[in-house]
């Protein structure tokens, strides 16, 4: 029995080695460069604007296509049961003048089958129309571009999420090592004789009361991290590890030049498909006024035709006619339709012109803010940077002085709480100059 039990068990663990799923998830490493990447062939968005530039050239080719010859080819089958009537005068077969003679004629059985060619010779719409279609697969070409700007600064911006989030955790945790060292050296000193029972509780209520936080911002890092899996278009399964860390280069900010604003209007996106939006309104004021135009076309028609009383089609006689020749549409009146529509063209023009100016303005607006955010975290990292050399000396002065009795337990804990705080705030202002930064590259255009 034993050899056959070690059979089984030996099976059922092979199958569960090649079926069963691997303990442990492959950790993707992510840089800030490669989640960029990714976020440009994965996000969501941006695969729907990038199917709508397709779709935009396929309304060229469809603009286009309006100066084409048509053809079409029909066919009809019919079946009288009462053949079609047709009237001769009395006259024709002994009736009074006032009289209608009546004759059933033709088969049962009718047949009609032709190919109808139109060609546009004049429509006035159809470059306008050309154009407009043009302008709008430019226009949306600018979207596009405007988008993948959105999903970059997105992505870098919760990439920063993460990267602060982690940093602030491990900020937390060097605070719970030097609590519980302090707690440590509390409870030696009581033992001693050297420290009262107060400071060790107290050491011990500001190390549990760090523990929350720790916690939280624990939770937080998996928050910040499916955010950045979700605008990256990553799985939210897939575990990630960022390699980059939240660190300052002053270097690698590019100083707007002196007329910041002119650039931005340059290089925006956002403008040039607000200007191409409004070219295009321009032109379907010209495509309603073509209305009004007469259009001529073209014409022709190859047909045959053949009634019977069977179905032997073989036996059918099939007569071609034919003809070509011009058609002309001239509108007379169509109850105010073309104007209104016109009115509504010239309407949805000055519409997209107050709107470029409203954007100008706009544009302005974030360049001088996004100089001034950037320029002062700058100057919070240079002091708040000073600010943590001077905290840490204070520490550890003040750690001394504590363990050789001089100082009490109160300076040690704020003393402790300054350093953390000037950490904290150090971390803040990198943070925030790089965020600013992200934010400054969307507006002067710098992201395509």
């Amino acid at each position: 029995m034993k050899p056959l039990f070690y059979k089984i068990l030996l099976f059922t663990i092979s199958i569960l080695l090649l079926t069963g799923k691997p303990a442990f998830a492959q950790v993707r490493p992510l840089t800030m460069e490669n989640a960029v990447k990714l976020a440009l062939e994965k996000n969501r968005d941006l695969q729907v604007a990038t199917l709508e530039t397709a779709k935009s050239t396929q309304k060229v080719r469809e603009a286009r296509s309006y100066a084409l010859p048509t053809v079409a080819a029909s066919a009809q089958y019919l079946y009288f049961p009462q053949k079609q009537v047709s009237f001769l005068p009395g006259s024709f077969v002994g009736l009074g003048e006032n009289q209608l003679a009546t004759f059933r004629v033709g088969g049962s059985n009718a047949f009609v089958g032709g190919v109808a060619v139109s060609q546009p010779l004049f429509q006035a719409g159809i470059r306008s129309g050309v154009r407009a279609a043009q302008i709008y697969e430019n226009a949306s070409a600018e979207g596009l571009n405007e988008v993948r700007a959105g999903v970059v600064t997105e992505v870098k911006k919760a990439y920063l999420d993460v990267l602060i989030t982690q940093e602030q955790l491990r900020l937390q945790q060097q605070s719970l090592l030097r609590n519980e060292q302090a707690l440590k050296d509390s409870r030696s000193l009581l033992a001693q004789g050297r420290a009262s029972r107060v400071d060790t509780l107290r050491a011990f209520v500001s190390t549990e009361n760090l523990r929350p936080e720790i916690s939280r911002l624990s939770n937080r890092v998996e928050i910040t991290k499916t955010i950045l899996k979700r605008t990256m278009g990553l799985d939210e399964q897939e575990a990630i590890e960022l390699q980059d860390s939240l660190r300052y280069d002053k270097t690698g900010f590019v100083t707007p030049g002196t007329d910041a604003f002119f650039e931005a209007v340059q290089a925006r996106p956002e403008v040039h498909r607000l200007e191409l939006t409004e070219k295009l309104n321009r032109e379907q004021i010209a495509l309603q006024t073509a209305e009004r135009a007469p259009k001529l076309s073209a014409i022709g028609l190859l047909q045959s035709q053949a009634q019977a009383n069977h179905l032997k089609l073989a036996d059918y006689s099939w007569p071609l006619s034919s003809y070509v020749g011009l058609q002309v549409n001239v509108p007379i009146f169509s109850g105010f339709r073309t104007v209104s529509r016109i009115q509504q063209a010239v309407i949805t023009r000055q519409q997209s012109e107050t709107q470029l100016v409203n954007l100008k303005e706009i544009v302005r607006a974030e360049v001088k803010i996004g100089l001034s955010n950037v320029e002062e975290a700058r100057l919070r990292i240079e002091t708040q940077r000073q600010t943590v050399t001077v905290a840490e000396l204070g520490y550890r002065i003040t750690r001394d002085r504590w363990k050789q009795g001089i100082a009490s337990r109160l300076e040690l804990s704020d003393a402790e709480l300054s350093l953390t705080q000037a950490k904290s705030n150090h971390l803040q202002a990198v943070y925030d100059f790089l965020t600013a930064s992200v934010e400054l590259d969307k507006v002067m255009g710098r992201i395509r």
